[in-house]
């Protein structure tokens, strides 16, 4: 039978639940944003990406450590729910890599395939923690 408890563990799993909707939902809103803004007001896409950085990795750093926390708070995991993870903890490192990229190169073919590298790479590790969470 199920039980229903408030406790450490409901605290982490919404603090890690919270952080990957602020950084997958914020890549997902400011991209579609950003073409809107590009048109109408170019010069305001720096201060909007500064805004959205400020935001967005703090909570990606909160993502990270939550995951850590969830995976020391597991009890026996089989060899396939451990290779997944593995898989899923490769695709957040990538996304962090892709953002970064995104965030630092002068250069629009870069900012554009970083950009959608980072954002791929963390649907797909969100679609792999719901398909770890059981």
């Amino acid at each position: 039978m199920l039980d229903v408890s408030f406790d450490v563990d409901t605290v982490r799993v919404l603090l890690h639940i919270v952080a990957v909707c602020v950084w997958v939902g914020g890549q997902i809103v400011v991209g579609a944003l950003v073409p809107a803004v590009r048109r109408t007001h170019p010069e305001a896409l720096p201060s909007i990406a500064k805004a959205f950085g400020r935001i967005a990795w703090p909570f990606f750093g909160l993502a990270v450590f939550t995951g850590i926390w969830n995976m020391v708070s597991l009890p026996d995991t089989s060899a396939g729910w451990n290779a997944l993870l593995g898989i899923k903890m490769l695709l957040v490192a990538i996304s962090g890599a892709g953002a970064w990229l995104h965030q630092t190169t002068d250069r629009a073919s870069v900012r554009g395939a970083s950009a959608g590298l980072a954002f791929l790479t963390s649907l797909a590790a969100l679609v792999m923690g719901v398909m770890l969470s059981g």
